[in-house]
């Protein structure tokens, strides 16, 4: 009877121990498939443009952030969305038919850059591309 307790509180110990480590192990390396990007910062002129990126691993989601209310009176809510393409009035992102990713820009006229992201993610973790449209 005293072997039998003996080897259940051995066997309790183990179940916690490894579920400790797991779950240690879990949190630090979230990222073990990240997403990869051909180009993080894309630059455009204010004519327009157009630029290709690939993103590995396939498939992969373009994260759209959508405002979806208020909060208080300075900041707002966001929902994040998984989308094929999305558009605003100044540029336009898209998955197109070999798996990459295009951004177009339309002709800007404002006198400051304009300054956007773009998120992707293919893996465990998303990657961000800086977009400047130049003044």
């Amino acid at each position: 009877m005293k072997k039998n307790k003996v080897i259940f509180i051995a066997l309790v110990c183990a179940g916690l121990s490894s579920a400790c480590v797991e779950w240690w192990d879990r949190d630090s390396s979230k990222c073990k498939g990240s997403t990869q990007v051909s180009r993080r910062y894309l630059t455009f002129p204010n004519t327009g443009g157009e630029e290709l990126v690939d993103v590995n691993p396939k498939p992969y989601h373009i994260i759209q952030k959508v405002q979806i209310g208020q909060v208080g009176d300075e900041g707002y809510m966001y929902e994040e969305r998984s989308v094929e393409s999305y558009g605003t009035s100044n540029y336009t992102v898209q998955k197109v038919g070999d798996g990459r990713l295009v951004v177009r820009t339309n002709p800007y006229y404002g006198d400051t850059a304009l300054k956007f992201e773009v998120v992707v993610k293919g893996g465990d973790c998303s990657e961000i591309i800086y977009c400047t449209i130049k003044p």
